[in-house]
């Protein structure tokens, strides 16, 4: 029997936090294994000696060495930039796949509300008036439109996934080549990142799913900004470092760019004297386009699969 140890809190999130309910729910799953839930670190510290498997947010460098029967390191967390630690030889590490079908209703509500003057029309409400003219410059169909998808991993593929049946022309950027996925269609198209250039005057929304990791810095910079057409809209729900902050703002002041939506940012939290902040058209959110009631569930049925496909 294996024995699973779980340390999995946070300070402002709920939805973040391992509860009872997802230690019944792994229990159920794998029936086979004796979980025990840390509520602190000390206590994560006292049952290291006697776990296989580590559920976590992070792991100290130095825990490995009290950890002489560890096997596997479990994150909810989908960047690998997340937990910093450089495992022994024979403890592997695997960060989950689950976000993508949150993440993907957060990056359609938001091309929505941008093609239907959501925000805007929020915006407007407090004045008298009916403001229909100042609306209808905006007000475009997602149908027909370009989006391409900075980053077609999981989280990539399960945006694309979601958009498709508004009848959108989808372009996957990936590092490498794949196939096709089966839910697109001949008018769509995987490309790799040699070709971004190209793409990118074709696009009206581009979304960012990239991970953190080496290569993504500022990939979206002044001088690609500039290839966009005047009326896309850019969406970021990757990692802040893929973004030239400054550089979106000035678009964003010359009209060059119809608007941002950004969830992750380079320095987190955001500074209150961001530029971000007071930026024309500029959407923020605190990096929470993955949180949902049922976050740490999926989390627990990925790692439930996991499992299997590892011990069984």
């Amino acid at each position: 029997m294996k024995t699973i140890g779980v340390f999995i809190p946070h300070p402002r999130v709920s939805a973040w936090c391992f509860a009872q309910r997802h230690k019944e729910l792994l229990a159920r799953l794998l029936p086979d294994t004796d979980v025990i839930v840390c509520k602190n670190k000390e206590d994560f510290e006292k049952i290291l000696p006697s776990i296989q498997i580590a559920l976590i947010w992070y792991f100290k460098q130095e825990w490995f060495a009290k950890s002489k029967q560890l096997e596997w390191l479990v994150t909810p967390a989908a960047g690998r930039d997340f937990l910093r630690t450089e495992p022994p030889e024979g403890v592997a590490v695997h960060n989950c796949h689950f976000h993508g079908q949150i993440m993907a209703e957060t990056v359609a509500g938001m091309i929505l509300a941008h093609c239907r003057c959501i925000i805007k029309a929020y915006d407007l409400q407090a004045q008298a008036g009916w403001p229909q003219a100042k609306l209808e410059p905006g007000l475009v169909q997602l149908r027909g439109a370009g989006v391409t998808i900075l980053g077609f991993g999981a989280i990539g593929q399960w945006i694309a996934r979601l958009l498709k049946p508004f009848g959108v022309r989808i372009t996957g950027v990936k590092r490498s080549m794949i196939p096709l996925p089966r839910f697109l269609d001949a008018g769509d198209s995987i490309v790799t990142v040699n070709e971004l250039d190209k793409i990118l005057p074709q696009t009206d929304h581009l979304v960012l799913a990239m991970p953190g990791d080496t290569g993504t810095d500022n990939m979206i910079d002044a001088r690609r900004m500039n290839l966009l057409p005047q009326h896309a809209a850019v969406y970021n729900v990757g990692r802040g470092n893929a973004i030239d902050e400054d550089a979106l703002c000035s678009a964003l002041k010359k009209g060059s760019l119809a608007a941002a939506f950004l969830d992750v940012f380079k320095q987190e939290p955001l500074a209150s004297e961001s530029p971000l902040r007071k930026c024309p058209n500029c959407y923020l959110m605190p990096h929470v386009s993955a949180l949902a009631p049922n976050y740490l569930d999926l989390f627990v049925e990925e790692v439930a699969r996991e499992y299997r496909g590892r011990y069984i």
